[in-house]
């Protein structure tokens, strides 16, 4: 992360409260969040990786500043099927092409949420089209010169990981 380091604490803040909004309502289970970590490799923590990326300014008192950032939600398998047949009452035991949006859906509500919450901090917010890794062992290509945070959940169908990444351009 470039820049100030509180304007990320600033910036992460309405995704982490979206990312239990959105698993409190749309998948019926309260997650929690765990410490944040920076993250030192480009390997995911799960089987089955959402990401999307966003950019636009920061307007602090009337000083426009560009930034990017980087969204990704990974789940472990056992966690991406228990959230799959719970959003969408079947039983998911196994990878399924009727499965295969559900992650980037999820983080597009996660960004959607975080977007609005954004605006009040002075962010404009330019969505990418979310993207779906899925397989074990994959790894993240992250922009250069961010800092990636790892940030673990625990819900009651195992864990899962939100990573952020964030530059401003100062």
């Amino acid at each position: 992360m470039t820049g100030d380091p509180s304007n990320f604490i600033d910036f992460s803040r309405p995704f982490v409260d979206a990312c239990k909004n959105i698993f409190t309502t749309m998948v019926g289970s309260p997650i929690e969040a765990q410490k944040p970590q920076i993250k030192s490799d480009s390997n995911s923590r799960g089987d089955i990786t959402a990401v999307i990326g966003l950019s636009g300014e920061l307007d602090k008192g009337g000083v426009k500043t560009p930034y990017r950032a980087m969204l990704v939600v990974a789940f472990p398998y056992d966690t991406y099927f228990k959230v799959a047949s719970a959003m969408l009452s079947e039983t998911y035991t196994t990878y399924h092409p009727d499965i295969h949006d559900l992650g980037g859906e999820i983080v597009n509500m996660i960004m959607g949420n975080a977007k609005r919450d954004l605006k009040t901090l002075g962010y404009t917010s330019n969505m990418a089209i979310p993207s779906l890794i899925e397989g074990k062992n994959h790894s993240i290509k992250y922009p250069t010169g961010t800092t990636v945070v790892l940030i673990p959940f625990t819900s009651q169908f195992g864990p899962l990981y939100m990573e952020l990444c964030y530059s401003i351009n100062e």
